[in-house]
Parts: C-alpha cells; structure tokens; sequence
C-alpha cells in the first residue's frame, strides 16, 4: 500500500512539471519576438546610423578647421610688407638688387645701415659676456653670390662629383644667386673667433652650436632683433641646412615672437599674409 501511494500522485506532477515548462517557453517566445523584430535596429540601420555619425563627426571636425583657418592670429604689430622681413628664398628671389644705404663693419663686411645699431648692440653684449665673435660675411650682391655658387659647384667637380650631385651639394648651404639672403644686407655670418682662427678653415662649422658664441647668439640674438635663420629640424621649410652662423634681423618684436613661437621667416611671413587676408576680407 505504502508503495503505490508513493507513486499514486507522479502524473500529476509530470504533468504540472509539463504546464510549467510549457507556460515558461510561451513567455521566452513571446518576449523574444518583441524585441527582435521591434526593439534592435537591423544591420542595414545599424550601419546608416553609424554611417551618419562618422558624417557629422567628419563634417564638425572640418568646420573646426576651417573656423581656425579663419581667425587671425594674434603677432606682433607687423605687416608681410615690412622692409625688416623681406622674404629670399628659392620661391622667393630676387628680380634686381635691394636698394640700400651700407654701413661698413668692424671686419670689413657691409650690412644694410638701418641694422648697424643692433649689430653693434649684439656684438657689444656678447664682448660684455665673455664671447669673443667674428664676421664671416654680410652683405652680397647677386654677382657676388653667382661667384661664390660657381666656384662651390667647381670644386665639387673637381672632387670627383656629377654635375646633379655638385648642384646639390653646393645647394645645401650656398642659396642660389637671386635667392640669397646676404643681398638684402639684413642677414651676417657670425661664428666663434676659435673656429675662424683655424687654418684653412672658414669657421662656419655647424659645430658653432657647442660653443659658447654659439649657444650665447642662439639665447641673445633675438634680443637685439636677429633671429636664427636656418635652424635645426626646419631644412624642408627653408630650403638651407642647419646653419648656427647665420642670423637676420627682422627687428625685436618679431624675433622674440618667431622665437617663442619656434617659426622661421617662411612660417612667420605666411602668418602675416594670413591675417592679412582675412582682414581684408573682413573690411
């Protein structure tokens, strides 16, 4: 008796279990349906909705950059036009020569006469420090500079080089003749007298920069209105290798600021143009 009441009550609870698994798989079925088909966008939306998120992503980026593109730059009070920040380069060269008063140095170089107090200034404040500089060049006329690329390009020759590697290694720090800063009479060659006093050697040496001279010019210069032309990292800018010899005036404002602001002429200028052209825009 005991064993078939233990058994009497199992298709009862079978089918209970049975009601119960069935009710639960109707309720998973039921919330399955909704969400699949009502609540998960599909692919296709998925990927049109991410499409136009990558748009507009895209689309505010550029108008940050056309916005920046847009706002003048905040310089020294300069214009593009200035006498002090004539722009020589390979784009840049000269149709004739720059009219000038010239002021004679100390070494027998000239220069522009509107830079004599400042290189007397700067050479002065060096003396006064301890350093002891001198001139390698100052100013040179287009037929001076033609000499002076020939007989680079000559020697090269004679070393053994082609002519298309002549041209480009005369080109690394001789500017060709109507692209040479020296004939603005803005731009000196100053180097360390320990270098220059080295026999057969024009102490233009790239070198200079260990030197005190050279790390005193590079620290000094822009205080007296001359900036470090052809500086290290900046060769595909300015068309000219590293040379720590070569310092133009470009006046006191815009040496700190092309200075502070790590900027060679080329970069400075296209900033003033710039500003320029959206002032005018503006008018």
């Amino acid at each position: 008796m005991e064993t078939k009441k233990k058994y009497s009550h199992t298709p009862e609870r079978y089918a209970q279990r049975l009601r119960f698994l069935a009710g639960l798989l109707l309720a998973m079925l039921f919330f399955t349906g909704c969400t699949t088909d009502d609540d998960e966008p599909s692919s296709s939306q998925q990927d049109s909705t991410t499409s136009n998120h990558s748009e507009e992503a895209q689309s505010s980026s550029q108008a940050s950059v056309d916005e920046a593109g847009s706002k003048v730059i905040v310089t020294p009070a300069a214009s593009s036009t200035d006498w002090n920040l004539v722009l020589v380069n390979r784009e840049n060269q000269l149709a004739e020569e720059i009219a000038m008063e010239i002021y004679l140095t100390e070494s027998g170089y000239p220069i522009d006469s509107r830079i004599q107090e400042p290189y007397l200034q700067l050479l002065e404040a060096g003396k006064a420090a301890g350093m002891d500089f001198t001139m390698i060049s100052g100013y040179r006329s287009i037929e001076q500079q033609q000499a002076n690329y020939d007989v680079n390009y000559q020697n090269y020759l004679a070393a053994g080089l082609s002519e298309a590697e002549a041209r480009a290694k005369t080109e690394e720090y001789i500017a060709l003749p109507n692209a040479s800063e020296h004939t603005t009479g803005l731009a000196v060659d100053i180097t360390a007298t320990a270098l220059a006093n080295q026999e057969g050697n024009s102490g233009l040496f790239p070198d200079l920069e260990n030197y005190p001279e050279g790390l005193w010019l590079k620290e000094n210069a822009p205080k007296f209105g001359f900036v470090l032309r052809y500086p290290k990292e900046k060769e595909a800018i300015t068309g000219i290798n590293f040379e720590p010899w070569h310092f133009r005036y470009v006046g006191i404002e815009n040496a700190v600021y092309m200075t502070e602001n790590n900027l060679t002429l080329e970069e400075y200028v296209a900033i003033l143009k710039q500003n320029e052209t959206i002032g005018n825009s503006e008018q």
